[in-house]
């Protein structure tokens, strides 16, 4: 049975008026070489929660800016379970479509396979989301991602600062335990909290990047514990768990401290039901990866490094006018 992938935005011609798209201030610019023909770039990606929005608008982006240079960039939908199989059958189905670029959310070392067998024939192969050695070690163009673990100790840090450094306890809710980066997410924070007054419930419960998930997740934390102080979200969603928060009316009692800069969690940062979150550049994760496809495919060249750390802003509502998309220009630094 053949693999349907689902392409969102996007075009082959580029800029869908024609007209040239200026690329984005303080981030990778594309080539000046001249390809030999058209040059096709896929970003494999989901569709689960807002992370994705912001991923898909730097692959659209970098779709208009690539448009007039013989470039194109598409988003495709992988499917709906975020697993090293899902990802490996929509890298392949990329493949066969004919594109000579694929970025893709890498789901676990077993993706690196496609990263190695797919280079030998000159396809050029980037990931994003979570850093892993073997992208490199296998042939790929970009890894461009969050350092996850000590993103989880910069958690850590900023629970205990809004706590006030008091004793209680603090829920963790994860996307589900056999994902990468929310793994390595959660076991920051853990390391993190060592030596502060603050104690992990458990080992975390699991809410599979559901807002509504994460919102019952915490409900039952809060029902549970009555010395909890806060809520780490480790993964999409983050902004159910202020919901809960606000539905109990204990903003001021707990803290909530999640991931990405979106609309969602920037009303909740506004309305104090969330206390901050933790940017990764999910708009260069699709943007900044697409940039340097297209490059590697004209040039022959990859980036350099291939291990490429993206900024990683905790935003309150302190410093939230600095990092809000909606009042900096499409693709700032540091505002997704």
């Amino acid at each position: 049975m053949g693999l349907v992938l689902t392409a969102c935005g996007g075009n082959d011609a580029g800029g869908d008026d024609g007209t040239s798209t200026t690329p984005v201030d303080g981030r990778p610019l594309p080539t000046d070489e001249k390809p030999d023909g058209d040059v096709k770039v896929a970003i494999v990606g989901f569709s689960n929660n807002p992370y994705w929005v912001s991923v898909k608008a730097g692959a659209d982006y970098a779709n208009k800016v690539l448009g007039e240079k013989g470039g194109s960039v598409k988003y495709i939908v992988a499917g709906e379970n975020i697993d090293v199989q899902t990802v490996s059958s929509a890298i392949r189905g990329a493949d066969a479509q004919g594109y000579q670029g694929i970025g893709f959310f890498i789901a676990g070392e077993g993706n690196c396979a496609d990263v190695e067998s797919l280079s030998a024939k000159d396809v050029k192969l980037g990931a994003y989301n979570t850093l892993f050695d073997c992208v490199e070690s296998s042939g790929g163009v970009i890894n461009y991602a969050q350092e996850q673990f000590k993103a989880g100790q910069l958690a850590a840090e900023e629970m205990i600062k809004a706590t006030g450094d008091k004793a209680g306890k603090v829920g963790i809710i994860v996307s589900q335990f056999t994902a990468p980066g929310s793994e390595q997410r959660r076991k920051g924070f853990v390391e993190g909290l060592k030596g502060s007054k603050l104690e992990v419930v458990g080992q975390g419960v699991e809410a599979k990047d559901s807002a509504s998930n994460t919102f019952t997740a915490a409900q039952n934390y809060l029902q549970s514990n009555d010395d909890l102080v806060g809520i780490y979200a480790t993964a999409g969603g983050p902004f159910g768990a202020a919901q809960a928060v606000a539905a109990a009316k204990k903003q001021d009692a707990v803290k909530v401290i999640g991931y990405d800069i979106t609309e969602e969690n920037i009303k909740a940062i506004k309305d104090g039901s969330m206390y901050g979150v933790i940017g990764q550049d999910a708009f260069g994760q699709g943007y900044n990866v697409a940039i340097a496809l297209f490059n590697a495919a004209v040039t022959g060249d990859k980036a350099d490094p291939v291990m490429q750390e993206a900024d990683a802003p905790f935003v309150t509502k302190d410093n939230l006018a600095e990092h809000d998309p909606s009042e900096v220009p499409l693709g700032t630094p540091g505002a997704s």
